[in-house]
């Protein structure tokens, strides 16, 4: 099972711990004094809005991890979000960041495509 781009044993299936997949992203990862910018898009490429992401927030570390350690090739300072990555960043948050993120992680859960940005 990948969960955030980290692979977990079969054995744990589905129910992977969000305390387990955040101490991953967290691992070896510093996000503090780092902006995090997102940029939604529809299919056709017609930019719909940019977005900052709290800082100290589970879902700012994340999409920190991401930008840093996807293989995504990066194109003007910006990487695509891949839709399930972009789910899975958004249902730990929902759960570990609460109000702070609410209205970013709606957003998430729409079907637009997103761009990250870290600075």
């Amino acid at each position: 099972m990948f969960v955030c781009g980290y692979h977990f044993p079969a054995s744990e299936g589905n129910d992977v711990s969000f305390e387990k997949v955040i101490e991953k992203v967290e691992e070896g990862i510093d996000a503090s004094g780092k902006t995090v910018t997102l940029t939604s898009e529809t299919r056709e490429g017609v930019q719909l809005e940019t977005l900052e992401v709290p800082a100290g927030t589970f879902a700012h570390t994340a999409f920190v991890d991401y930008f840093t350690n996807t293989e995504v090739e990066e194109k003007n300072d910006l990487k695509m979000v891949y839709y399930t990555n972009k789910y899975q960043i958004s249902e730990i948050s929902k759960s570990v960041d609460g109000d702070v993120t609410k209205d970013l992680c709606k957003k998430l859960d729409d079907m637009n495509l997103y761009r990250v940005k870290v600075a």
